[in-house]
């Protein structure tokens, strides 16, 4: 898609024209946006303004990080819009040439920037005053003002993966992974992007004017926060990640706690059992009618003795005697009115056939 914009006069608002009628504008300023068109389609256009061959080469080569070259009479820049591909974050490049009478963007996907900063120029003289400049300067504002409902989503999902980290939650993992390489390839993007509008802020080139320069430093400003905003996410979820895994560790010690008690407790019992399962002729007790008996009540109180030695030194949890009696009389009863609640079910089964 191409379209062409044109700037009268400084009191008329952005007005939509035809390609076909840009030899015949010659008052004001002109945008010329090329979006989701052939490569070819870009460089026969950028060979038109008379560009610099390095420049079309970075306008067909996709760019890592954002960059603003001065070419003299026109200065290219780089810039990385924000946007959303399968509910992963992702940034799409922005290919800007200004002059002191055009403007000319460059796109190979939709950047919703361009398109906030177009309706606002089409409806309000305000929205496109100034030059090719300050329409670049309202390009890069939209693109900051994408990042901020991605920086309130991303505090609500560091809250919720906190809470359930500490629940140890074996979901939080690969949603955490996935959330530190979104905002690591945000931060690779966003603070070379914030170097970009830096340069742009202080330079001193003719075709950049005060008030450009002004919401330029507006717009670094806010990219700053917005730095500060994902080095802090990066830590937060790092401190997340550890948190996890803490309370991993700290089930798996309870659990090894648990099967190393239970190991200790048949420890002696099995050595007792392979004392008395040898096949020896004569052994004690071996041929008295009460031998099994004390041999099982040893195991017992073996038993008994180890589990209260490992509740005082606070492995396992002590068996409170005084809830016995209640526990075993609310069992008793339950088993008691099994018979009527049976009936009763019975009862219900057959009246709600007749219904």
């Amino acid at each position: 898609m191409i379209r062409l914009f044109h700037k009268p006069k400084p009191d008329q608002v952005l007005v939509q024209r035809d390609v076909a009628e840009l030899g015949s504008i010659e008052d004001g300023w002109i945008w010329v946006d090329i979006s989701q068109e052939a490569l070819s389609t870009a460089v026969s256009w950028c060979k038109r303004f008379g560009f610099h061959e390095l420049a079309i080469e970075d306008v067909v080569e996709p760019t890592k990080f954002p960059k603003v070259d001065d070419y003299g009479g026109y200065l290219f820049a780089v810039l990385h819009a924000l946007s959303a591909r399968d509910h992963r974050i992702d940034t799409v490049e922005l290919h800007a040439f200004v002059g002191e009478r055009y403007l000319l963007t460059v796109s190979h996907d939709p950047v919703p920037a361009v398109d906030w900063a177009v309706e606002r120029g089409l409806a309000t003289p305000a929205e496109s005053e100034g030059g090719p400049d300050r329409m670049l300067a309202r390009i890069a504002e939209g693109q900051s003002r994408r990042y901020l409902p991605v920086i309130d989503e991303l505090e609500v999902r560091l809250d919720d993966l906190e809470e359930r980290s500490i629940q140890g939650d074996p979901s939080v993992l690969p949603e955490i992974l996935a959330l530190r390489r979104d905002v690591a390839a945000l931060r690779r993007v966003v603070g070379p992007q914030r170097e970009v509008l830096s340069t742009l802020r202080t330079h001193s080139s003719g075709l950049i004017s005060d008030r450009a320069r002004l919401r330029f430093a507006d717009v670094h400003d806010h990219y700053g926060s917005l730095v500060e905003s994902l080095d802090a996410a990066r830590t937060v979820l790092q401190a997340v990640l550890e948190a996890y895994r803490s309370t991993q560790a700290e089930r798996a010690n309870e659990a090894m706690k648990v099967l190393t008690v239970f190991a200790a407790i048949l420890l002696p019992l099995s050595l007792i059992a392979g004392i008395f399962g040898m096949n020896f002729i004569e052994m004690p007790w071996l041929r008295s009618s009460q031998g099994f008996w004390v041999v099982l009540s040893v195991m017992g109180v073996i038993t008994i003795g180890e589990w209260i030695y490992f509740a005082r030194r606070g492995f396992v949890g002590r068996f409170a005697l005084g809830r016995l009696p209640r526990r075993v009389g609310s069992g008793l009863a339950h088993l008691a009115t099994a018979p009527v609640r049976a009936v009763g079910d019975l009862v219900d089964l057959v009246a709600g056939k007749d219904e």
